[in-house]
């Protein structure tokens, strides 16, 4: 049978315009976007940054017994991560296809190019704020992004590098707002709000402009519900002061980033209270939510991990079976309460990626 002339014609036209057509990676494809990762904040992402120091010591104790306990991939040995295991920077570097975080800025200027991929830099420190405090050792999230833009500028971190790249700023646990309790009205807190939201969408756009093409930034968890805050209730309720501030900061940061190109909010807060509110599936998967599995008896002196002057005094109770508690310190949460967090972010994390 012979094919008329035209529908020929337009047969080849078709043919020859797909050779044009690139197929775009979809979920559940065999191709996977190489994204490298840069993370910058506080103890929430921190992997090491944060040194150890000769004597145990409340700034330093994650580099000490308990902490690491359950961190099968290291030997289950503290790591300088404020958790008993893994914390939200390797899960989300797992749902980015890799093992665990990069590593941290400390050790990476340090170490001699061993030829291995690539994979991106932890810039985080436990202790970090928006604001230098010259109380504090910790670099602040500016001091972070310096650090970033020098790298960048020495071609240390190229181009190639930045056109897949993703940042995580979490400045989560906000050691900018630990006077809550101290201050008298709510409209003092919302002008210190202002200024600390202020500080983290000047450097979500300095990192934009660096190069970084997709931003995610943590919303910070319900302050209220900490073991810290909650230690006056026998962990039991949350503190409503506490939980009055976070949603402050939280409305600021999605009026100000909620709208931006290649930003995404990863709602820590609606996640966190779907653990505390009973009958949810994430409540479910922790026998304790707001009781610390390491708890300290005195929360203004004491910390998880502390002994006493002869060093064989422990000075903490330990739970025997973290995964069955949320929160691993006063603080943060347990490995187990992180996968279970990211878990619930993954999907919004790679919509946003196209991964």
């Amino acid at each position: 049978m012979k094919i008329p002339f035209v529908l020929l014609s337009c047969l080849c036209f078709l043919l020859l315009s797909g050779a044009h057509v690139e197929a775009r990676p979809h979920r559940g494809s065999d191709h996977r976007r190489n994204y490298k990762l840069f993370l910058f904040g506080d103890s929430f992402v921190d992997i090491g940054n944060r040194e150890a120091t000769p004597n145990r010591v409340a700034i330093s104790r994650q580099w000490y017994t308990p902490y690491g306990m359950s961190d099968s991939a290291h030997g289950y040995r503290p790591t300088g991560r404020f958790s008993d295991g893994l914390v939200q920077s390797d899960f989300l570097a797992k749902i980015l296809g890799r093992d665990e975080s990069p590593p941290a800025y400390r050790a990476w200027v340090d170490a001699d190019d061993d030829g291995s991929q690539f994979a991106g830099v932890n810039f985080a420190v436990a202790g970090s704020s928006v604001f230098f405090n010259k109380s504090e050792v910790a670099a602040s999230l500016e001091t972070q992004i310096n650090q970033f833009r020098d790298l960048v500028r020495a071609g240390d971190i190229d181009q190639e590098d930045l056109q897949d790249s993703v940042a995580l700023v979490a400045v989560s646990v906000t050691h900018d707002y630990a006077l809550i309790s101290s201050w008298n009205s709510d409209d003092q807190f919302r002008t210190f709000t202002t200024a600390v939201t202020d500080q983290i969408v000047t450097g979500v756009r300095r990192l934009q402009r660096l190069g970084v093409s997709k931003v995610l930034v943590d919303l910070v968890p319900p302050f209220g519900c900490t073991p810290w805050r909650s230690w006056s209730n026998h962990y039991t309720t949350c503190d409503s002061r506490g939980n009055v501030a976070s949603s402050m900061h939280n409305a600021a940061l999605k009026q100000k980033l909620g709208a931006l190109d290649d930003v995404l909010l990863l709602n820590l807060d609606d996640v966190f209270n779907s653990v505390f509110q009973s009958g949810t599936e994430l409540s479910r998967q922790f026998y304790r939510k707001f009781t610390p599995c390491c708890d300290s008896p005195d929360p203004e002196n004491g910390y998880c991990g502390m002994v006493g002057s002869n060093g064989n005094q422990q000075l903490y109770s330990l739970c025997p079976n973290p995964g069955n508690y949320f929160y691993w310190d006063f603080w943060h949460p347990t490995q187990a309460g992180w996968k279970a967090v990211m878990q619930a972010l993954e999907d919004p994390i790679k919509d946003f990626l196209d991964i």
